[in-house]
């Protein structure tokens, strides 16, 4: 269950196997089922979730009662209310299971202890933070830049799994389309399949 955290922790750190043990001992792992939250608004986020198996979404309702998805993540990706749990104030966005999945927790003070005691999970949580900036930053030049239609193949390059696990009109949710639009899309460019001659 910590294997995914750790091939993603060793990509940014170097970690002793004593700190590894550290970790196992202050986390805590949670099985989460189908359309369960780990967050609603109102509440207080105090916690940051590492994704080892399922597929989330963060999203917000807006007055008129229409969904809009901020945030897909999967297998190996981190997936919270940012804001609330940095900042203490109330979350304003839910964080839904899409399958039955399963995370690693990291409460805040817990994390806190553990930036004490392993030097090397700051640098971690700065590079990530660092490159969600990066990433939402560019996801938004290329909503206001690009076409749909290139919007969408980034998103399928970033997660070409993604079709098979969420429905589609969450993923033209994510995107900021219509379910309409994005069935337009896929039409327009989909490819003919090879016919197989029979001998």
């Amino acid at each position: 269950m910590f294997d995914a955290l750790l091939e993603s922790l060793k990509k940014f750190i170097t970690i002793t196997d004593d700190e590894i043990d550290l970790l196992k001992s202050k986390l805590e792992v949670r099985k989460i089922r189908k359309k369960q939250w780990l967050v609603t608004p109102g509440e207080y986020c105090r916690a940051e979730h590492f994704i080892s198996k399922g597929v989330f979404r963060a999203y917000c309702i807006d007055d008129n009662g229409h969904e809009h998805i901020t945030k897909l993540s999967m297998e190996g990706w981190w997936i919270t209310d940012i804001n609330s749990f940095i900042s203490g104030e109330p979350a304003t966005q839910y964080v839904e299971a899409l399958e039955d999945g399963e995370v690693v927790v990291f409460k805040k003070e817990v994390l806190e202890e553990l930036y004490e005691k392993i030097p090397q999970l700051n640098k971690y949580f700065r590079l990530l933070y660092q490159l969600a900036l990066c990433n939402n930053q560019q996801r938004i030049f290329r909503t206001i830049s690009n076409t749909a239609d290139k919007h969408y193949f980034h998103f399928i390059e970033q997660f070409p799994t993604i079709e098979q696990r969420v429905p589609q009109y969450m993923i033209a949710s994510y995107l900021g389309i219509t379910p309409e639009f994005l069935s337009k899309i896929k039409a327009k460019n989909k490819r003919p399949s090879k016919k197989i001659l029979s001998q």
